[in-house]
């Protein structure tokens, strides 16, 4: 790792957080970050001669995998730069690395590395960034194998209950009707609540009822298998796969239930938050109970 590993990454991206992009914690929701991020990965990939403006949305049909980590929360009204740079050139793929930071301190916020698939274009030499200690997986190993259901009875029978379910509008797909990455996430944020309907005991639930309590991912990584489109009936189940003393890491499975096939999976590093200390909090012996009897197996 280098002492500034920005020194040689294109500034692809400036903005800023709005109060619509906020969720119930008051901070930036993470479709958003992934909404931004991408748009940054889009400009950056212009800059390279890799896609062109006549079809820029084709670029964000090519990502098949996000590894996330989300390092500082960002407030309404932060200001934002994204940086990118190539971090990897392999032969079917590449990866770019994204460094969210505030643009007020230069203090990152989030760091994406994106690999997407490569298949037809002509890549020449491209210098490598390094990846630093910020964007490496941490909680979440890249590495670790582990089975993916292929139906809504299948993730069942492994444990995996039912948290989210609709259908693909056109308002999240590109002009050729796949729905654009960021709404994995943003749809998988939206089955949070019915998750901790079933795993929160009832201080915690009336702690998030009154505004005490929200929770926060620390880490993600988001795999696109088969792109939704629009139109598709999806069915989303989530589950526990491991406990921290704060930590919990979570599983989600999208099923294509139009196709019948697995379209997305994802992995998180999540925490309880107090927010009004913005600290994570310990899971309690009670909330830990409930959450040992939900575990995927």
């Amino acid at each position: 790792m280098t002492n500034n590993p920005q020194a040689e990454l294109l500034g692809s991206y400036w903005g800023s957080v709005n109060r619509w992009e906020c969720d119930e914690n008051d901070h930036l929701n993470v479709r958003f970050y992934a909404h931004k991020m991408n748009q940054a990965l889009q400009v950056f990939l212009l800059h390279q001669n890799l896609t062109t403006q006549a079809d820029p949305d084709a670029v964000l049909q090519r990502i098949r995998v996000q590894h996330i980590r989300f390092l500082r929360e960002a407030r309404i009204a932060t200001p934002l730069r994204i940086d990118c740079g190539i971090a990897r050139v392999g032969e079917e793929e590449l990866d770019v690395l994204q460094l969210m930071v505030d643009n007020l301190t230069d203090i990152p916020v989030a760091a994406f590395v994106t690999t997407i698939v490569t298949e037809g274009w002509q890549l020449h030499h491209k210098p490598a960034v390094p990846v630093p200690d910020e964007a490496a997986a941490r909680g979440l190993d890249p590495a670790a194998a582990y089975s993916i259901p292929h139906s809504r009875q299948e993730a069942e029978s492994q444990g995996f209950q039912v948290v989210g379910r609709g259908i693909i509008g056109a308002d999240e797909c590109d002009a050729a009707g796949m729905l654009l990455p960021h709404h994995y996430i943003g749809r998988i944020s939206d089955g949070m609540p019915n998750l901790w309907a079933f795993l929160n005991s009832d201080a915690d639930c009336e702690a998030r009822q009154s505004g005490a309590q929200g929770g926060a991912a620390l880490e993600y990584r988001l795999h696109v298998h088969a792109p939704l489109r629009r139109g598709s009936m999806f069915c989303q189940l989530s589950g526990i796969r491991a406990l921290g003393n704060k930590t919990q890491n979570m599983a989600h499975v999208v099923i294509d239930e139009t196709a019948g096939r697995c379209a997305a999976t994802a992995e998180a590093v999540g925490v309880a938050m107090d927010l009004t200390t913005r600290k994570a909090v310990l899971i309690s012996a009670e909330r830990r109970q409930r959450l040992e009897q939900l575990m995927i197996r």
